[in-house]
């Protein structure tokens, strides 16, 4: 809101409050209006007791009226759309209690001389840069949503495998004692239960019962569903995606073994989805390659030098993105002990 341009509100005093529309007075909560019944003249926001211009006395603030009529309003949507995804109805109520505020604060600023600080004019200068450059990304998304005829079907057939789900159902078993890990007796019982229930389960028995049983057997509450959202490609590391993607309705996995749980897996069905459930996807995936070649154009003719010794060294995040993880860690196991090395199957990614 701060960075829409801001538009002169009708000022006017209580002898002329009457002149406006009665249901700016009758009605603090009217019925909302259409576009139709509203002309560019009519009040869509009416603050009263705001005064623009010079501060007014305090006994006679309250008389003060500030009316943003319907075109100074649609000015402030049109400039918020230019600069973001574009507003749908319902975000207008949200709009004009923050263009309100906005306006609260700009008149009480005005009156308190905020203008004249000599860092105003570099203020203005900076929320000037940033307001041009949130209008060149938008112009850039818009460009970027600018996807040539044929370009989704002819990526559907190129990646027609990456449409393919899996619906999967799973039984998981913790294997260790989460009140004492080191309780060996617990574990050597879950790899037992997890054995003869994977064998029931490559038998056709229904899985919430087995994973039910499983956790009493091992004295453990609150089991959770064997259902699972539909499964793509990438999702899982690449020897369970294999094993996975390999199964044929109604087979199961062997037994998944995890730092801290056992998990089987049963194919309960699978589709390829149609380019006609897959084009709204795809065009998502189009506009994003769109963007990248976007910014990786800019990245190549581009070098920023900072002076270390003023602004400081790079700030570097206190975490590692999922994405990193294998590989610091195989940089921190690099010709170190490779025993404690994680081996067999992975989670998720």
């Amino acid at each position: 809101m701060a960075m829409a341009p801001m538009q002169a509100p009708s000022t006017q005093t209580s002898s002329k409050a009457a002149d406006l529309p009665t249901a700016a007075h009758k009605d603090s909560n009217p019925a909302p209006a259409t576009k139709a019944e509203l002309t560019p003249t009519d009040p869509v926001i009416t603050i009263h007791g705001l005064c623009a211009g010079s501060a007014t006395a305090k006994g006679k603030s309250a008389d003060c009226v500030t009316v943003v009529t319907k075109e100074q309003f649609d000015a402030v949507i049109n400039s918020l759309n230019a600069i973001g995804p574009e507003l749908l109805p319902i975000q207008r109520r949200q709009v004009a209690e923050g263009y309100a505020a906005t306006l609260m604060n700009y008149i009480a600023a005005k009156n308190a001389g905020v203008e004249r600080d000599p860092r105003f004019a570099e203020v203005m200068r900076l929320a000037r840069m940033r307001a041009m450059g949130d209008m060149y990304k938008e112009l850039m998304q818009e460009k970027a949503r600018k996807i040539p005829p044929g370009a989704e079907e002819a990526y559907y057939k190129n990646h027609r495998d990456q449409f393919e789900e899996l619906a999967l159902r799973r039984i998981v078993l913790p294997r260790f004692n989460q009140a004492n890990l080191k309780d060996e007796v617990f574990a050597a019982k879950a790899q037992k239960v997890i054995t003869d229930i994977r064998d029931r389960v490559a038998k056709g028995e229904d899985l919430d019962k087995l994973q039910k049983e499983a956790f009493e057997a091992l004295g453990v509450k609150d089991p959770p569903t064997t259902n699972m959202g539909p499964v793509r490609r990438g999702v899982f590391a690449t020897d369970q995606e294999k094993q996975l993607f390999a199964l044929k309705v109604g087979e199961c996995t062997g037994v998944i073994e995890l730092p801290s749980a056992f998990i089987i897996y049963k194919l309960a069905g699978r589709e390829t989805l149609t380019l006609e459930k897959s084009k709204d996807e795809i065009t998502r995936l189009l506009v994003k390659q769109n963007l990248d070649k976007q910014e990786q154009a800019t990245a190549s003719s581009i070098h920023i030098d900072y002076n270390v010794q003023y602004v400081g060294g790079a700030q570097r995040p206190g975490w590692i993105p999922p994405g990193q993880l294998t590989g610091a860690a195989n940089k921190t196991h690099a010709g170190g002990d490779a025993k404690n090395s994680p081996s067999g199957p992975q989670s998720p990614k």
